[in-house]
């Protein structure tokens, strides 16, 4: 288990993700002031808490039988969990975020201040990879305008960068800005990972955490203990709400013929993409795909497993057309670079004065880029165009 930690952050970087759902938000007195605790909060009288325990010796009176002690009603143990021993003020009343599924195959639920969401097969036995896991969390971040800021392919884990929003979950816009409403910048952790019984899955969780006034004074407020639980929740039901998008966008389901691509890391440390095909296969993909798009060709050695190109952006429609992702890559001139690390078959992109692009880039283009790498696999595996090799 990964421990939560809410930092405090004394940089101006980019926004924040938050999704609370509020209830009435438009009867809370948010202008001018700290985060608004009234809907938080038991309006109540809390003089309760003010109580202290206090040790009085038992007098027995005299010629009465001697009191006899049991143990069968012993007080409970010590609570643990410090969200349960929290009382009065400090209890933050409303009721737990639900995670609502939007499909039935897809599962979320809480796990303290984890959110959990496993994507199992569907009613007619097909599943998404391990691969398409990690790219709807991509899209989710594309939908929701969260850049990424690092990813470890070891371990599974994508950080956002900083992102904003509003407290009610909306994009912190001018009007925000105007009405004074309190600007919430966090980011999250998306740990991608499979169950026992083989299913992907994501693990959720807020990992910094600043909150501002509409003059980007930081408030002295951080979160209650109860709301980096909620908030991990609400951005699960966003990944659902993403994905089943993307089943109406994309072919998302695995395709038991698809090659396997990933984001990785080469022999030199660089971040790549790695597929399961071998050298000289996936040489051929990439120059076909080259060929097919009509993406100018500059050089290429098959011997040294380069190819160097000449891109000039695609049009939004070019990308419809073949119903895969904008590869958000810049015109320019590029060179593709194959190796072979850990029995798999890298491709590392590097910029015109040789030198590897941002691993951003590589991260952004991959969800297109791995659809048009298996659009050309299985073209050529179903027309036998193998035969014909370009060396």
């Amino acid at each position: 288990m990964l421990k939560v930690d809410i930092l405090k952050s004394n940089s101006k970087l980019a926004p924040a993700l938050i999704f609370l759902a509020l209830g009435g938000i438009t009867g809370c007195n948010l202008f001018g002031g700290g985060v608004n605790n009234d809907l938080r909060m038991a309006n109540n009288n809390f003089d309760y808490t003010d109580e202290t325990s206090n040790e009085r010796n038992i007098v027995q009176p005299a010629g009465t039988d001697k009191i006899v002690f049991i143990d069968k009603f012993p007080l409970p143990p010590q609570v643990l969990d410090s969200r349960a021993a929290l009382v009065g003020k400090a209890v933050d009343v409303r009721p737990p975020q639900k995670i609502i599924s939007e499909e039935s195959n897809v599962v979320g639920f809480q796990d303290g201040d984890f959110a959990l969401v496993w994507f199992f097969p569907d009613e007619d036995g097909r599943k998404i990879s391990i691969n398409e896991t990690f790219q709807t969390v991509l899209r989710l971040f594309r939908k929701l305008g969260v850049a990424v800021d690092s990813i470890d392919p070891d371990l599974g884990v994508i950080q956002s960068d900083w992102v904003e929003f509003a407290e009610d979950g909306q994009v912190y816009t001018l009007n925000h800005l105007k009405e004074d409403i309190l600007r919430y910048r966090q980011r999250y952790s998306f740990t991608v990972g499979v169950n026992k019984e083989g299913a992907p899955g994501v693990k959720i969780q807020i990992t910094d955490n600043v909150i501002e006034d509409s003059s980007g004074m930081e408030l002295a407020d951080g979160l209650n203990r109860f709301e980096p639980a909620r908030f991990s929740a609400q951005m699960a039901n966003k990944l659902m709400w993403s994905y089943k998008q993307d089943l109406k966008t994309y072919n998302i389901i695995q395709n038991k013929d698809n090659i396997e691509i990933y984001l990785g890391r080469d022999n030199n440390n660089l971040s790549c993409w790695m597929l399961s095909t071998s050298f000289e296969e996936t040489y051929q993909i990439l120059l076909h795909l080259f060929l097919a798009y009509d993406i100018e060709i500059n050089e290429y050695s098959s011997t040294k497993g380069e190819i160097k190109v000449s891109y000039d952006e695609f049009d939004p429609e070019f990308f419809e057309e073949h119903n895969f992702e904008p590869w958000a890559l810049e015109s320019g001139d590029y060179l593709f670079k194959l190796g072979i690390f850990n029995g798999k078959t890298s491709i590392t992109l590097y910029d015109k004065n040789g030198q590897p692009v941002d691993q951003g880039v590589t991260v952004r283009m991959y969800s297109g880029f791995a659809q048009a790498l298996n659009e050309q696999f299985l073209q050529r595996k179903y027309t036998k165009t193998s035969k014909n090799e370009v060396q």
